[in-house]
């Protein structure tokens, strides 16, 4: 049973990579550069030269950089996929009967060969936003379940942990505003992602600051958002801080990573104001945001094990 944790959280952390070569091909422009699916460029390994080239296939398609990035997200895509079956296949030998911690995995896994399946929609809508913001909430979907399969076997393996902890009852509505304003957040932030490439396609010259404000008020309502998960990020952090009787080490670390990275997340959303928007900047934001959602699910779930909630 403790191997299945193992390599439950291992999954789940090459999950986090997959979001993140997600997130590259995203800001790198790379989600046409192989512009077939599953091949690329009709073959399954990425040319390295035009003269590999298929015939029909116009060479100034070609760009040997995005094709490979792309071509990597495939690949990645494919290992999490094994890893996935895998990880069900483990949580039906040791938890078939153990709802909680086998529909989750069961879920993650069927969430991962979704997201598999529309990648290949997401290649043949050229990109369209609705289809790239569905890719992004099915990944969203997968690694939160899996997290939450995978903690609910941590503490079935270890029924002792946080039961002698005392936790204030209050904090629930906390977290579940908090996960549906980071939901909307995270969605409306891949929306303005989108929003600015075509504006930006059609007004090449304009400086970043003059292209968000001709997106109009969603810039604002992401900044707002941003601004209400600071403060209830600040709020759960203060209840396990202040308010908690013998609050475990892992609940204080997480609470306190909720709070840092949503900082973080407005600092580095600042900075892309300030700095033509740049890609890497990009990257880290949306990155960082997926870790926040798992570490308010890991939080959770250690919250509802509490000995008395008060």
């Amino acid at each position: 049973m403790k191997s299945f944790s193992r390599f439950a959280i291992f999954t789940t952390l090459l999950t986090y990579i997959l979001i993140f070569v997600g997130g590259l091909v995203r800001v790198s422009g790379a989600g046409m550069g192989c512009p077939d699916w599953p091949k690329c460029f009709g073959r399954w390994i990425p040319p390295t030269r035009l003269d590999q080239l298929p015939a029909d296939i116009d060479p100034a398609q070609f760009n040997i950089v995005l094709a490979w990035i792309e071509y990597s997200n495939r690949l990645v895509g494919v290992v999490i996929g094994l890893m996935i079956t895998i990880t069900l296949i483990l949580a039906y030998r040791y938890f078939k009967n153990e709802k909680q911690i086998f529909r989750p995995i069961l879920f993650a896994f069927l969430m991962v060969g979704l997201v598999g399946w529309q990648g290949s929609q997401v290649v043949a809508s050229v990109l369209n936003p609705l289809t790239v913001s569905l890719h992004m909430v099915l990944a969203l979907l997968a690694v939160s379940s899996l997290i939450m399969g995978t903690q609910n076997a941590y503490y079935f393996v270890n029924p002792q942990v946080e039961k002698e902890t005392y936790y204030p009852c209050k904090m629930k509505m906390a977290f579940w505003a908090m996960a549906l304003v980071l939901f909307i957040e995270i969605i409306l932030g891949t929306e303005l992602r989108a929003g600015l490439e075509m504006v930006r396609k059609d007004n090449p010259l304009v400086e970043s600051i003059l292209l968000l404000k001709m997106i109009g008020p969603f810039k604002y309502i992401h900044t707002i958002l941003g601004v209400a998960l600071a403060g209830l990020s600040g709020w759960i952090w203060y209840f396990f801080a202040n308010k908690s009787d013998n609050p475990s080490l892992l609940v204080k670390r997480t609470s306190l990573g909720i709070l840092v990275l949503v900082m973080i997340q407005i600092l580095v959303g600042e900075l892309m104001v300030f700095s033509s928007v740049s890609p890497i900047y990009q990257l880290f934001h949306m990155w960082s945001a997926t870790w926040v959602l798992g570490l308010l699910i890991v939080t959770y779930g250690a919250w509802k094990r509490s000995k008395d909630l008060k």
